[in-house]
C-alpha cells in the first residue's frame, strides 16, 4: 500500500477549525494516533499520547507527519 492509498489520508480533507496560531500538531495526526491507539486497547488520553510516542515508526507508514507526538493535554483540549 502506498502513502496515497492509505485510508488515513482521508483525514487530510477534514476542516480544522482550531485557531491557527495555537496549532502544534495537525488534526490528521491527532486523529490517526487516536484511532490506532484506541484500536490497540488504550482508553486514556495519557495512554493514547504514549502510544503515539512509542509507535512513531508504525504511524509514519500511514501518513503521520513525523513531528513529535502530542501530549495528553493536546488530546483533551
Amino acid at each position: 500500500m502506498t502513502e496515497d492509498e492509505s485510508p488515513f489520508m482521508h483525514f487530510l480533507s477534514i476542516q480544522d477549525i482550531r485557531q491557527e496560531g495555537k496549532i502544534k500538531h495537525t488534526l490528521s495526526d491527532i486523529i490517526l494516533i487516536t484511532i490506532c491507539a484506541v484500536l490497540s486497547g488504550h482508553d486514556t488520553w495519557k495512554g493514547i499520547s504514549d502510544y503515539g510516542r512509542k509507535q512513531r515508526d508504525f504511524l509514519l507508514r500511514f501518513g503521520f507527519s513525523g513531528k513529535t507526538s502530542p501530549s495528553a493535554d493536546t488530546f483533551v483540549e
